[in-house]
């Protein structure tokens, strides 16, 4: 099984430079300890965020610096939200990064993101029919990096004249892809075309397990050897001396995004879609750990919870551990990482 980091940046207002350098100094880190991979998240700005969320919505950006001060690291957004832009912007951007970032290092990440109307309505844009629009927009994409000729558009949702997509990828047909989706119909895509399959950190075992046995199957129908492996299952992670401990060092922390998330409607949607009921006080860390969504203690729980939680799902090949937080110190977050790589890792080697 491999590793990796979610940096699914969420921290308090100071300016956007001062948290883009702490995200990069997190996967910087990672590097250097031996994650394979990095996802970053696409967070656009919404009204609870003016003046107290630092995001970044273009995430592609932060790639390029990463690629200049790490070695080995793949990474990815997740997700770009392909329903929100036009396709052949789309597909000349990622060209572009994966000539920055290094070809087998960029992974072009995509889906269609927390479901909240505001983002395509801010663009003049429908909501109901994302998924369709995302559906068009990556077979235009797909095209634009494998036309040579230029080409016209004339679909349901996006349209063009004369389009000419320029750099191709370096890695031509061939380009790591990824996707987060809740959709069968992009699940099965996702496995037939050997896409890897993200999935979230607050899903529950029973969701990804029903996700990744449809995964498993689609890809296996189309002569793919070990679809699972191409599976990412995600949780909090957080490694200290004691559960106790590890609770004192996030509960300000986690209490503080828990209200942002709160106004947004995440946590009704938790409770709605996952049966997950996470209380907008400063119990919300205890009801996390409780769902297991958070995993905190020392190394022997840590890494006792990750596999039953491997084992719930029914097995993925990566697991990815939220980062972009602002958890207790920087030291002490760093200091977790370390001690996962050199201590949990290790009693996961069989998975």
């Amino acid at each position: 099984m491999e590793f990796g980091l979610f940096s699914n940046g969420f921290r308090p207002h100071t300016t956007a430079a001062q948290t883009y350098q702490d995200d990069i100094d997190e996967i910087v880190l990672a590097d250097e300890l031996g994650f394979r991979d990095v996802y970053i998240s696409e967070h656009h700005g919404e009204p609870p965020y003016i003046n107290r969320v630092d995001t970044i919505p273009a995430p592609e950006f932060m790639m390029c610096k990463l690629a200049a001060l790490t070695k080995n690291i793949r990474m990815g957004a997740a997700v770009k939200l392909l329903h929100l832009h036009h396709p052949l912007d789309v597909a000349v951007q990622a060209a572009i990064v994966e000539h920055l970032v290094g070809k087998g290092r960029f992974i072009f990440g995509f889906g269609s993101g927390f479901p909240h109307p505001q983002f395509a309505e801010a663009r003049g844009l429908t909501y109901e029919d994302r998924h369709a629009r995302l559906q068009e927009s990556l077979e235009v994409i797909r095209k634009c990096w494998t036309e040579d000729e230029p080409f016209n558009i004339d679909g349901e949702h996006w349209k063009g004249k004369k389009l000419v997509a320029l750099p191709k990828p370096l890695s031509g047909q061939d380009m790591p892809m990824a996707t987060a989706t809740d959709t069968p119909e992009m699940i099965k895509l996702a496995a037939e075309r050997g896409y890897a399959l993200l999935c979230a950190f607050f899903e529950s075992e029973e969701v990804l397990r029903g996700k990744a046995n449809l995964y498993e199957e689609a890809g296996k129908a189309v002569g793919h050897a070990d679809p699972r492996k191409m599976v990412a299952g995600s949780r909090a992670v957080y490694v200290a001396d004691s559960e106790k401990q590890a609770l004192e060092d996030l509960r300000a922390a986690v209490t503080h995004e828990t209200g942002f998330q709160a106004e947004r409607g995440f946590l009704t949607m938790l409770q709605r879609v996952y049966g997950v009921d996470v209380p907008n006080s400063d119990q919300a860390l205890d009801a996390l750990v409780e769902a297991g969504i958070y995993v905190l203690g020392d190394p022997d729980t840590v890494a006792k919870k990750i596999r039953s939680y491997y084992e719930g799902c029914g097995g993925f090949g990566t697991f990815l551990l939220v980062g972009g937080k602002n958890w207790t110190t920087k030291e002490n977050r760093a200091r977790s990482l370390c001690r996962f790589m050199g201590e949990v890792a290790p009693l996961l080697g069989d998975l």
